[in-house]
């Protein structure tokens, strides 16, 4: 387990990631008690920051699977948001934070809270975890992706072109200003900035390939994949019968099929140790299925929790199937296609 689930809110769970714990220790180590008790705060501050995205998110029907803590920051696990809520989505941790800052600077003047024995730091523990608070905000401002800014700029450019070419734009955005945060940390010797430049060029990157991808997927149908010539089995056959269809025909995995209705699943790892007498029907699965208009970005996700999908039509017939090996065929028919384009 690489996460360590330790909260709930507004029923989203809140994970430590492994190394965000090593990293308290060694937080800990070099800077005592003081060091740590404001490294926790600035992570409650990420978290208050992440749920201002998640709350909004959630207005527009987006599914929050956790928010995971790592030392580099948090991060909302979310459905992709939708084009329509993306401004109010992103610009809700920035405003959260910068405004939890301001309340905590005037909260300063009337609470003298304890001071932190840490070198650099010369205020006091509510006026710090304010400054961090709108640093935090004015940060993640910064127009580039994965930051919430590069997001803001998209929504915005959206508005007046395809979205896949205002994504395109802060991409590009994003790297020119990664090498800008670069040629800084190289001239000023501050590792920590040449980490952020990076880390930035990284996300403006793979923001615009995920994106492409994506709307590559959402317009191949189930039905331009998948294997039409279906070999099934009935659920009044028994295992004997199903391994001779294996012999047969060498597939590891059969529908179960009865009056031209999908009723099962059922593959080698449900006869390898039972008696060849025993129905179909007693160890058939539920079959994971599809519909033809489904796209390859559906087929893939379900996918990720089984060994093939069964499309059927729109009378529950089955229709085809798709494997994983169809799948990876395809991905690399579609790499062969965009390889020839960048030749021409």
């Amino acid at each position: 387990m690489l996460s360590l689930r330790v909260i709930k809110v507004m029923g989203i769970p809140i994970e430590l990631h492994i190394t965000f714990i090593l990293l308290l220790l060694l937080v800990y180590y070099f800077w005592g008690l003081d060091g740590l008790i404001l490294y926790m705060f600035l992570f409650a501050s990420v978290v208050i920051h992440e749920l201002a995205h998640s709350y909004i998110a959630k207005k527009y029907g987006v599914h929050i699977e956790r928010i995971l803590l790592l030392p580099i920051g948090g991060m909302a696990m979310m459905d992709r948001i939708p084009k329509r809520g993306e401004l109010k989505i992103a610009i809700a941790g920035p405003v959260v934070s910068i405004l939890l800052g301001i309340v905590l600077i005037i909260l300063s003047y009337f609470i003298e809270g304890p001071v932190l024995y840490i070198e650099g730091i010369d205020y006091p523990l509510i006026t710090t975890v304010a400054i961090l608070n709108i640093l935090l905000g004015i940060f993640n401002l910064f127009p580039a992706f994965p930051m919430d800014g590069g997001r803001i700029l998209r929504s915005l450019l959206a508005s007046k072109m395809n979205y896949i070419k205002a994504t395109r734009i802060a991409s590009i955005i994003g790297q020119f200003l990664s090498f800008v945060l670069l040629l800084l940390g190289i001239l000023s010797f501050n590792v920590i900035l040449i980490l952020i430049a990076l880390f930035i060029y990284y996300g403006a990157s793979q923001e615009y390939n995920t994106l492409v991808t994506e709307d590559v997927f959402s317009k191949i149908k189930a039905r331009d994949i998948m294997t039409t010539r279906v070999v099934a089995v009935s659920p009044k056959d028994t295992v004997k019968d199903l391994v001779d269809l294996m012999f047969k025909y060498r597939y590891m995995g059969y529908p179960v099929v009865e009056d031209r209705k999908l009723v099962g699943s059922v593959s080698f790892n449900n006869i390898s140790t039972v008696s060849d007498r025993i129905g179909v029907k007693d160890i058939m699965e539920p079959p994971t299925t599809l519909s033809e208009d489904a796209t390859l970005k559906d087929v893939i996700k379900k996918l990720d929790r089984a060994d093939r999908v069964y499309i059927l039509d729109r009378n529950n017939r089955l229709k085809g199937i798709i494997s994983k090996t169809d799948v990876l065929r395809m991905l690399k028919i579609i790499e062969l296609k965009n390889n020839s384009k960048k030749d021409k």
